[in-house]
């Protein structure tokens, strides 16, 4: 009975890894190993990536700049002052929760203006998007369950 159990516990194991990394969300290094930073085209660095929910944003970059998610009208405008939210703190990781667009600005004053400025589109687990042309991932966002049949075991005290 004993080699029964072990061989159902290493079937489940070895399912699990299989099947776990399609349901695995991605965390996207805004701008990689140039990170947040001026001097970066963020639109170039979203080209051929998708991204959904579940998926998470983490921006790295040094004092002296600040990750603020704006509205769409504040985003075209560079305009600081009405973040929905902000941080500045070095390293700054936003989940992404839900579909659609979202906009990221650094606040310090000429930063934005100067290209500082990130706008994601981020799908649905309904939705499908364009394949990437980079490499990028293309997360899979939905969930796999796995039924195995149950077990009669024998109480520890009693003999089989």
């Amino acid at each position: 009975m004993a080699g029964t159990w072990a061989a159902i516990v290493g079937m489940f194991l070895v399912l699990s890894m299989v099947m776990m990394p399609s349901c695995l969300a991605t965390v996207y290094t805004v701008g990689d190993s140039s990170g947040w930073t001026s001097g970066v085209d963020y639109s170039t660095w979203t080209s051929g990536k998708t991204f959904a929910v579940g998926d998470s944003l983490a921006f790295n970059y040094g004092s002296g700049h600040t990750v603020d998610e704006v509205s769409g009208s504040d985003y075209k405008t560079c305009t600081v002052g009405n973040s929905i939210t902000s941080d500045s703190s070095g390293a700054t990781t936003i989940p992404l929760k839900a579909a659609g667009t979202r906009y990221f600005i650094c606040a310090v004053v000429g930063h934005c203006g100067m290209g500082m400025k990130l706008s994601v589109n981020v799908v649905g687990s309904g939705s499908t998007a364009a394949p990437s042309t980079k490499g990028s991932p293309s997360p899979a966002t939905s969930a796999v369950t796995l039924q195995l049949p149950a077990l009669q075991l024998p109480h520890p005290h009693q003999q089989a």
